[in-house]
């Protein structure tokens, strides 16, 4: 049996080393409901689309996948997150990310798109990730691996690029030194159903996946505090929910009913901002 980490041990470690595991989280007729949604998304996926996706694997919204709102919604892991503090949590969107057996390493990235936000270089996240894996990760068949603490500092990473453009995500140059080992990374192996909680702003990538099965996630992007991130900032994270999931019936909605973000303000949406400015200190790699 896993061992309970106290809920005040797990914000520390999210606050200082930028991640945290939670054992349990999905049980298994939860993580069935979400491998049959997988399944469906998975046969839409055409050729093109696993071209242009060669180094993360699929990479497909929620938009059309309200069958994803019981594992958003999942009350056992919003309680958890509340022990931990984390409160005013508001929903964005869920990715299903898939890589096929033989799928290559992901890059080295950091998500977080509102570096014109205050937020950003505090010690409060403005975005964060939950991760759910479908499948136990091992090294072998590409288990996450992060690079602790680079929420937190300057790295050279970040003078690399972007995450997800079209010629990374293609893998249009393999030699890229994204794709590298750095200092200090770690791999992050977990059982299906236990939940990897992630400062967006800290480097993340993945081994490649030497298996012969496919290895799936599912990847939720959350605000937490919402209402004290900037306006501008909250006006993008409620416009962009709002069209994206804007054919999402009524009871799906319901499931993640207290995750919606509102924003009711006068100020137009903010411009994606995908790299720190000199707020973000240069303290090392």
């Amino acid at each position: 049996m896993e061992k309970t980490v106290a809920p005040d041990k797990l914000a520390r470690q999210l606050r200082e080393d930028g991640f945290c595991v939670i054992a349990n989280m999905a049980d298994e007729n939860l993580l069935n409901k979400t491998r049959a949604c997988v399944e469906k998304a998975l046969a839409e996926y055409d050729q093109e689309h696993r071209e242009n996706t060669k180094a993360p694997g699929s990479l497909i919204d929620s938009n059309f996948y309200p069958e994803l709102a019981d594992l958003i919604g999942n009350p056992r892991a919003l309680a958890a997150l509340g022990q931990m503090g984390l409160e005013d949590i508001k929903f964005w969107k869920a990715v299903i990310i898939s890589k096929p057996p033989g799928g290559p390493r992901l890059y080295w990235h950091q998500d977080c798109i509102m570096w014109q936000d205050a937020r950003a270089y505090s010690d409060r996240a403005p975005m964060v990730f939950l991760m759910y894996y479908l499948e136990d990760t091992r090294r072998e068949n590409g288990c996450l691996r992060l690079l602790p603490g680079s929420h937190k500092h300057r790295h050279a990473l970040h003078n690399m690029g972007e995450a997800h453009t079209k010629d990374i995500n293609r893998m249009d140059n393999p030699d890229d030194p994204r794709f590298l080992d750095y200092p200090n990374e770690v791999d992050v192996p977990v059982k299906a159903g236990d939940l990897v909680v992630g400062d967006a702003r800290m480097f993340h990538a993945t081994q490649e996946n030497a298996s012969d099965e496919q290895r799936t996630v599912i990847t939720i992007w959350f605000h937490p505090f919402y209402s004290d991130l900037q306006e501008d900032t909250q006006s993008w994270i409620h416009e962009a929910f709002h069209r994206q999931h804007e054919t999402w019936p009524a009871d799906a909605l319901e499931k993640i009913s207290t995750l919606i973000p509102d924003y009711q303000g006068a100020a137009p949406p903010m411009e994606l901002t995908r790299t720190p400015d000199e707020r973000l200190r240069s303290l090392g790699n």
